[in-house]
């Protein structure tokens, strides 16, 4: 690649593969092996680790550290990989850590956007769309649903599932798994209601809606979801419920919900 698109002060790994148009800033390091595809921008004192494939387009801010030893005492430095999927923004300060696993890699998917000093545990799996605001952090083995949201300070429990478009408040806990489409807060985290605002924006209205409301109150209430119109959320909630957890699901807000988020 052009040596006009790496700073001078840069250290980059004859191993490492970049891509002929990847720009890395001042004093980054990056080792190898590592795959870095087209279009990717790296910021000043980033570190990038072994084993290692960012996607096109993915953006690093300054002084994130990508793919570190997994914080898992159990772990025997075998081969394992974190991938970045295309166009998602990693900004200042992201910690990002490598799987135990070899057959699957952390991941984190294409077009997600992770706010300043997020941390995504080793072996999480966050989908596509995500947005993981300032300081969340994300314990190993966790799952995160495509275009979920989870507010600023957020710490979730290890092995917790966050289900599709589900909206998780700032400085919540989540213990146990979230819903899709739905909105929890709290200490533990707690289900409130449908994630209102994010399925508006999603386009899921009219009789989509309601099928998802009395999906919603049927869980709430521990009823089956039977003789529910068979709508994609509606089957997206089912098949939610229906995977194995190792947390079991949120409790509900029971009353009038106080959140405001």
């Amino acid at each position: 690649m052009s040596r006009l698109a790496i700073h001078p002060t840069a250290v980059v790994s004859p191993r490492a593969l970049l891509a002929s148009d990847v720009k890395v800033g001042p004093y980054a390091v990056i080792e190898g092996p590592c795959e870095i595809g087209p279009g990717v921008e790296i910021g000043a004192h980033v570190v990038i680790h072994p084993f290692v494939r960012l996607a096109a387009g993915v953006k690093v801010g300054p002084h994130a550290v990508l793919g570190g030893v997994p914080q898992d005492l159990s772990f025997r430095g075998q081969e394992t990989w974190l991938e970045v999927g295309a166009n998602t923004v990693l900004r200042e300060g992201v910690i990002l850590h490598r799987s135990t696993r070899e057959e699957q890699p952390t991941r984190v998917g294409s077009g997600c956007y992770l706010m300043g000093h997020v941390h995504v545990g080793h072996d999480a799996q966050v989908g596509n769309g995500v947005i993981l605001t300032q300081s969340v952090a994300v314990a190993g083995h966790v799952e995160i649903g495509d275009y979920a949201v989870v507010g600023g300070l957020a710490g979730i429990h290890q092995f917790v599932r966050i289900g599709t478009r589900a909206m998780v408040g700032a400085l919540s806990k989540p213990t146990r798994d979230v819903l899709p489409f739905s909105l929890a807060e709290g200490s533990p985290a707690l289900h409130y209601r449908l994630n209102t605002v994010g399925l508006r924006r999603a386009g899921v209205s009219g009789e989509r809606y309601r099928a998802l409301e009395q999906a919603f109150r049927a869980v709430r209430e521990g009823r089956p979801l039977d003789n529910l119109p068979d709508t994609e959320e509606v089957r997206t909630l089912k098949a939610f419920l229906a995977a194995p957890s190792k947390r079991n699901l949120s409790g509900f807000v029971r009353g009038k919900p106080s959140f405001e988020g």
